[in-house]
């Protein structure tokens, strides 16, 4: 008998041990993550356009917005403007996996999906990491159009840890994503919700604007939710700042909605049978 046979025995063996239980499911989990990314590499417009959005934000911003935003808060508007336009294209591409399995779930795949000898977990999994996986691309081709533009990172490990902490609120958004996904099945209605969230969010935040130049009964809000906090710690590792308060509060929301969104994805996803 292989070792993937040997695995597959033990997905729904009482008897079979924790470990071998969680290797079947690493291997589920590894099969769908190749699944999505060839599926991927075959529509590369869906990377294209996760960067071409990232761009148009950073273009429109700093050309567009930036005199005014520096010039009335004294920052210097590309080196702020460029961590923001990464933590919100992690986002955007953390919508994805909300349409894609909305997609997969309306058309009948993941009831292929059910009547397989495999873990039902890995389908919602495997997209999450493949997603991440494609959001990596994403975030260094936007963060090579960042330096043409006059951004630098304060080091290459400044660059490393601020794209990694990107990838994994992006990551976090993405279960999120997955739980409306599960439970509303249809894509257009998922594509809205998830711009309902978003663009809240996204707009009333520090990605883009400092938020002492909001409205002091809108500053708080936006100094707190987790765009804002992401931004800001992606902001002090990308310029070198100190970043430690900052990163936990990043870290923090990042754990907080992987334990509030890995279970209740999965939950909707068993009850969307």
């Amino acid at each position: 008998m292989t070792n993937t046979a040997s695995l597959a025995k033990h997905r729904f063996d009482p008897d079979a041990s924790i470990s071998a239980k969680a290797r079947a499911a690493l291997l589920d989990t590894a099969t769908v993550t190749w699944r999505d990314m060839v599926r991927t590499s075959r529509r590369p417009e869906m990377l294209a356009f996760a960067v071409i959005m990232g761009v148009f934000f950073l273009v429109l911003f700093n050309y567009v917005f930036g005199g005014a935003i520096g010039a009335g808060t004294g920052v210097d508007y590309i080196a702020f403007v460029v961590p923001g336009v990464l933590v919100i294209t992690a986002l955007q591409g953390a919508q994805q996996t909300g349409t894609g399995l909305a997609a997969d779930l309306s058309e009948g795949v993941t009831d292929r999906f059910r009547s397989l000898p495999m873990n039902q977990g890995a389908v919602i999994a495997g997209r999450t990491v493949a997603d991440a996986a494609r959001n990596l691309a994403g975030l260094v081709l936007l963060a090579l159009v960042g330096i043409a533009m006059g951004f630098r990172f304060s080091s290459f490990g400044g660059a490393v840890a601020s794209i990694a902490l990107t990838l994994a609120v992006g990551f976090a958004f993405s279960w999120l994503s997955a739980a409306i996904a599960a439970k509303v099945r249809n894509p257009e209605m998922v594509g809205m919700l998830s711009m309902f969230w978003l663009f809240p969010l996204m707009l009333a935040s520090s990605a883009f604007a400092p938020p002492e130049s909001m409205p002091g009964w809108l500053q708080g809000f936006a100094t707190h939710q987790p765009i804002s906090v992401a931004a800001n710690a992606v902001r002090d590792l990308s310029l070198g700042l100190d970043a430690g308060r900052d990163v936990l509060y990043a870290l923090a929301w990042v754990i907080g909605m992987l334990a509030v969104f890995i279970p209740l994805s999965s939950r909707l996803y068993r009850r969307a049978a």
